[in-house]
């Protein structure tokens, strides 16, 4: 399953976070850095973003956290 970083103020200019194979594994992407950065030295942006995945379904950036926690990131 892939996982998008969207900015709310710019729809259109997603970043890939990376692909969940479904066999443990998690294959980051250019938005896994950009989301680290974000949380790590501008926490006031965090409500500015949204996590996506393939599905179209939104998900908080804690609860992405919770799920990549549980993988192994490469």
């Amino acid at each position: 399953m892939e996982y998008y970083l969207i900015d709310t103020e710019q729809p259109e200019a997603y970043l890939t976070i990376g692909t969940d194979n479904g066999f443990g594994v998690f294959w980051s992407d250019q938005g896994l850095e950009a989301l680290t950065k974000i949380v790590n030295d501008f926490p006031e942006k965090i409500t500015e973003m949204q996590i996506k995945n393939d599905s179209n379904h939104t998900l908080t950036i804690s609860e992405f956290m919770q799920k990549l926690d549980k993988l192994k990131v490469r």
